[in-house]
């Protein structure tokens, strides 16, 4: 049996992934996302995260919040140039709405949750989803409303693959902020391993 606690925190970082990897909340949440990264920089479970959570609040500071939407347009939207793409599928198979489009839709079968087809319009294999659904799987599983541990399938097929992969994108893009979040969001990939049991997997391309 996973630990309350440590299910709670994870729940904050997987919040905190689906404000930064959702346009609408990079749009107009920014004011949340500074507070969660303050919380972050002082209770993380790791020194390379609260000292990342510490320089995108520098950043922030210093070029306005308006600047994470900014980069997040540079990054995600804009087809060309540094462009980042966050379907997990074209990870997978180089297209969107492939093969881990079908694999999230499965575990979404099995919850109650549905996609707000008006206000989410990307596939559900995109990455602000596939976290946005991961803090919602282990939040009913800390309500005890999940008999099943969906939240761990979610990861082991779905993110485990290619997150390494996002990582190194994020990691080598021209974005200040967002290099930082590729070093809190790696951080979480391989927590994630070690707590959920799940090994890294060699993806052979």
């Amino acid at each position: 049996m996973h630990n309350e606690e440590i299910n709670k925190a994870r729940l904050f970082l997987y919040n905190l992934l689906s404000q930064l990897f959702v346009e609408e909340y990079a749009k107009n949440n920014t004011q949340k996302i500074i507070e969660d990264l303050e919380v972050l920089s002082k209770n993380s479970f790791d020194e390379d995260v609260s000292f990342a959570a510490v320089e995108i609040l520098g950043y922030l500071k210093q070029d306005g919040a308006k600047q994470l939407y900014i980069d997040f347009q540079e990054l995600f939207i804009v087809p060309f140039g540094t462009y980042i793409p966050l379907s997990a599928s074209w990870y997978h198979e180089q297209r969107e709405g492939g093969f881990m489009q079908l694999k999230v839709r499965d575990i979404l079968a099995q919850t109650k949750i549905r996609k707000d087809e008006k206000s989410f319009t990307a596939p559900e294999d995109h990455y602000g989803f596939i976290f946005t659904l991961s803090a919602y799987l282990i939040e009913e599983q800390l309500k005890g409303e999940l008999k099943e541990d969906l939240q761990k399938e979610l990861f082991k097929t779905v993110l485990n693959p290619y997150c390494d992969d996002l990582v190194y994108k994020l990691l080598a893009s021209s974005s200040r902020i967002y290099t930082k979040v590729g070093v809190i969001l790696g951080n979480i990939c391989n927590f994630e391993r070690a707590y959920l049991d799940v090994p890294k997997v060699d993806v052979k391309k």
